[in-house]
């Protein structure tokens, strides 16, 4: 078991999984823990070669965790992090799609004790919200803001 995971609003960082992971963070400094993935995937309808890294466990208050960080060329774009408490793991279909507003508010719930009252929130470092697919799947959304590098500026510098 793992202690809890913990994200600091302000900053955008994340403690989880031994690591701490904010906007300078790189696959390759990740824990053996990550496991990695390369894929090719459209943003804002562009093909982009990310790496994706995900890692799970159980945290000292029994919940289910996995966060998934996404990288796009070297830099981390986003972070998904799903929240399980031990009442919503091994539940049939039916009972799946009918908690979907409770684990809908329970990340919620767990983003205001980070420090978000309402989301989606911006932040100098970027945004973050809780979101749902058509899966009816639940997420924590964490997307950092692109950083330039000099030779992107556009002021020759």
């Amino acid at each position: 078991m793992t202690p809890p995971l913990a994200l600091d609003a302000a900053t955008g960082r994340i403690e989880a999984f031994g690591a701490v992971i904010d906007a300078d963070s790189r696959a390759d400094d990740l824990p053996p823990l990550f496991l990695k993935t390369w894929q090719m995937v459209t943003v804002e309808g562009r093909q982009v070669e990310c790496v994706f890294a995900t890692a799970g466990d159980t945290t000292t208050d029994r919940k289910a965790v996995e966060l998934t960080l996404r990288f796009e060329q070297e830099q981390l774009a986003s972070a998904f992090i799903t929240l399980k408490p031990h009442r919503h793991r091994s539940l049939d279909s039916e009972a799946f799609h009918a908690s979907v507003d409770e684990r809908y508010r329970f990340h919620e719930r767990w983003l205001a004790s980070a420090g978000v009252p309402r989301q989606p929130a911006r932040f100098c470092w970027g945004e973050t919200g809780v979101a749902r697919d058509r899966s009816e799947n639940v997420h924590i959304y964490l997307h950092w803001t692109p950083r330039l590098v000099p030779e992107e500026s556009g002021d020759g510098k």
